[in-house]
């Protein structure tokens, strides 16, 4: 059975851009502290702490050329890629150099969409035609990173080759182009991520380079581990919140200035346990139609019935080296079932992994903290 472990060491090698082509690589022994962490719908962010005594003078001198978004932070646990990204800020005091980066999702942060959101067709020949939202967030990024007109080269950034889906099985459609049905909507294209994707079922993260497009995991899916008390070393918490549970989700547009000629999606059904508990959501996305409406409703269901029940490991807490799952499992977002024996609720519960904080230094080791979030019933309610 595949275990975490305990790495020998961690390396940390300055790439250029694109992640390929080395730089300069600090010496094992000059690493006195590495952090990373991977997150879901969020950019994730690395740092190492390089002892410049022990590095030496060559390996500073290029430390001292590293350069914000010119070069990429990767991380190596043994031989296993498990973080990279662009470096955007270093930091040198008399005695350390310090690299500090975040994940390949900061490259959609700083490219701007310049093409129309028009998501509807229905035509299997049109690449801007409805779909998996994962298929249109893939699009998306591709339609703007291989256009070179604003660029050095395309795809500037090398994450095309990299892109993982893991597809809705529900279509999308989705539009945002002005009154024209032309213009480009000018922001960030993460900023369309958060925005109007996430809202629609779209999960993203990252894994080393690869930039991970899927979707919300249920009870239905399967779980990639099995976790007992056992094997977290140190405390956890058990948290059941209701303030997010609900049994009925509304989306809307309404605005507290318009109330006429709104829309409204519905998911959920009322419980004989919690009765009826109502959450409202309301969007500002324009052009919607009850289909839309319906997605944003069974978007916003999962993970708010039964009663959001959320497992932290807090800080100097971690998983144990005998857990039964591998780093390269310790996906934001995939199914990780634990059970909570000894606690007062103690009770087999599955739920979805959020984030994953890692921290190393030379004399502690490895600590690996994972944050557990409620994992929802699949929504089986039908579009109108």
């Amino acid at each position: 059975m595949a275990v975490l472990g305990c790495p020998q060491e961690y390396r940390a090698i300055v790439h250029w851009r694109g992640g390929s082509r080395p730089f300069t690589s600090p010496s094992v022994k000059s690493l006195t502290d590495v952090r990373w962490n991977r997150t879901l719908n969020d950019t994730s962010e690395a740092s190492v702490v390089v002892s410049k005594g022990q590095a030496g003078a060559e390996c500073c001198g290029l430390l001292g050329q590293v350069e914000p978004y010119a070069h990429e932070l990767s991380l190596y646990r043994d031989t296993e890629l498990v973080w990279q990204g662009p470096v955007t800020r270093t930091v040198e005091s008399r005695g350390t150099f310090t690299v500090e980066a975040k994940d390949v999702t900061e490259w959609l942060f700083r490219t701007i969409n310049i093409t129309a959101l028009r998501y509807v067709s229905t035509n299997p020949a049109d690449p801007q035609r409805r779909g998996p939202v994962q298929q249109i967030a893939q699009t998306i990024v591709r339609l703007n990173m291989e256009a070179g007109t604003f660029a050095s080269e395309p795809d500037w950034a090398r994450i095309l080759p990299y892109i993982v889906r893991e597809d809705d099985p529900v279509d999308t459609s989705f539009e945002k182009d002005g009154s024209d049905d032309a213009s480009a909507w000018m922001v960030p294209i993460l900023q369309i991520f958060n925005d109007e994707l996430v809202p629609r079922g779209l999960e993203y993260t990252t894994v080393g380079r690869a930039l991970v497009l899927g979707r919300p995991q249920t009870t239905a899916d399967l779980a990639q581990a099995r976790l007992t008390l056992d094997h977290i070393a140190g405390d956890v918490q058990i948290i059941r919140d209701g303030t997010s549970g609900s049994t009925l989700v509304w989306v809307t547009n309404q605005t507290d200035q318009e109330i006429s000629g709104t829309l409204f999606g519905l998911s959920g059904v009322v419980s004989q346990v919690y009765g009826r508990l109502d959450t409202l959501v309301r969007t500002t996305a324009e052009g919607l139609t009850a289909y839309d409406m319906w997605q944003l409703a069974r978007a916003s269901y999962n993970g708010r019935y039964p009663m959001p029940t959320s497992l932290s490991i807090p800080q100097g807490s971690s998983l144990a080296a005998n857990a039964p799952v591998t780093m390269r499992q310790l996906v934001p977002g995939v199914r990780i079932d634990v059970s909570a024996t000894g606690m007062c609720s103690s009770a087999s519960q599955p739920y979805r992994l959020s984030d994953v904080d890692v921290e190393w230094d030379e004399t502690t080791g490895e600590e690996v903290g994972v944050s557990l979030i409620p994992i929802g019933e699949p929504y089986t309610g039908d579009p109108p």
